[in-house]
């Protein structure tokens, strides 16, 4: 033991007199863009003193509405190299387009590959811009409704990665997008909203924001994502990420899906506690929260990280590990998720922490019909007329076909 600390004290020292300081840290990580998902040695010396390159902005004046990631998107974001299979890229292409942030001198190679693996060239876009780490979920923008426009809000990354934390900015100037700037340090990963003014976040987010109370970072929410109620729980997963994704997901209004463990597993009770909180809660219809489970018994020899899936339009993109709990995870969101195709991705390089969510993000549709409507729960008597009451929002500013409503 005395041999690891002085082993580990001697990194350190070293580390910090071969950097001279924070200012050569941040240098060489920028100079350094291969890093992991986790913290590492430099950025944690770093994080303390780290001053973000960041412009808060005023809030969003209007009616503010975040977008959910079961609502229409127009498209998704990775980045290259990416940290997904070239199925996923192939697969999402058919549908939608792939904007993909990639350097300019590698556009050409990323294309190829595009080219050799199937990918529909006629749907790509490609935004020239350098990253850090291809984890766009957590650095990535933030779509909102602003008097149904669609906009951007930006953040401060929780990670000392100043190309990665550019990018909300790049995006919205790509796209031509008003770009809001709210002042919590926050990441995408441990995030997640219902479309209908409710939100969701690991106490991660007290964590990081020390200078903030809850009340302030209700605030702030709300201002700039019209969050009215924004639950902040406990993390079960017990890992070093504390992201909600790991372990939890909206997958429609009043449906939320939960890791599950088995009991003997340590973190059991914790998880049963965020399942039976969610359980207890008022979703936006008014109901409780219907609570699904998906079995995530995690391990080092293969990971199952079954809630950190992608939905994108009619497709539910599952990871996939080999584990002998890969098929019981597709069977239940083909329950639970009726009318949606489940596709199962591949890879060996999911992780429990760290999977096919993570490394990607939908975007919003600027040009959805927005349609909200609150749908009737109770039992209706058969015969009897119902009211069906409905707000049409054609985010195109298109007029709607009064013959077709």
């Amino acid at each position: 033991m005395k041999k690891l600390v002085t082993i580990i004290f001697i990194v350190i020292i070293n580390i910090v007199t071969s950097l001279n300081g924070v200012d050569n840290i941040s240098r060489k990580i920028k100079e350094n863009p291969i890093l992991a998902h986790f913290l590492s040695l430099e950025e944690i010396l770093l994080n303390e003193d780290y001053e973000r390159d960041f412009t808060p902005t005023d809030p969003p004046t209007g009616i503010v509405r975040q977008t959910s990631e079961f609502e229409q998107m127009e498209g998704v974001l990775v980045v290259y190299p990416l940290g997904v299979p070239y199925t996923l890229i192939a697969e999402m292409s058919q549908d939608i387009t792939i904007y993909t942030i990639v350097q300019s001198y590698q556009q050409n190679q990323c294309e190829t590959n595009y080219q050799n693996n199937g990918v529909n060239m006629a749907n790509c876009e490609f935004i020239n811009a350098a990253t850090n780490t291809y984890w766009v979920r957590d650095f990535g923008p933030w779509f909102v409704s602003v008097d149904n426009e669609i906009a951007i809000v930006d953040f401060p990354y929780n990670r000392p990665r100043p190309l990665d934390d550019e990018i909300p900015v790049i995006v919205a100037n790509y796209f031509g997008i008003d770009l809001y700037g709210m002042d919590i340090e926050q990441t995408g990963g441990n995030y997640m909203c219902d479309g209908n003014f409710i939100g969701a976040s690991t106490d991660l987010i007290y964590d990081e924001n020390p200078g903030l109370t809850p009340a302030e970072i209700d605030q702030l929410v709300l201002d700039y994502l019209g969050i009215e109620n924004y639950h902040v729980t406990i993390d079960p997963l017990d890992d070093y990420i504390k992201h909600i994704d790991c372990w939890g997901k909206f997958l429609d209004v009043d449906k939320i899906l939960i890791g599950e463990v088995p009991e003997s597993d340590y973190r059991y009770a914790d998880f049963e506690f965020v399942a039976d909180y969610f359980a207890d809660q008022t979703s936006a219809w008014g109901n409780n929260y219907e609570v699904y489970r998906v079995y995530t018994p995690g391990g080092y020899s293969q990971a199952t990280p079954y809630t950190n899936s992608l939905i994108l339009n009619n497709k539910v993109f599952v990871p996939q590990t080999g584990s002998q709990w890969d098929d019981e995870a597709m069977a239940t969101y083909e329950e639970v998720m009726p009318g949606y195709e489940i596709i199962g991705i591949y890879s060996s390089g999911w992780y429990d922490t760290d999977a096919l969510h993570c490394r990607t993000r939908g975007i919003a549709d600027r040009d959805m019909l927005y349609i909200q409507h609150d749908p009737i729960l109770d039992e209706v008597p058969a015969g009897q007329e119902i009211d069906i009451v409905a707000q049409i929002v054609p985010y195109s500013g298109e007029l709607l076909y009064a013959d077709s409503l």
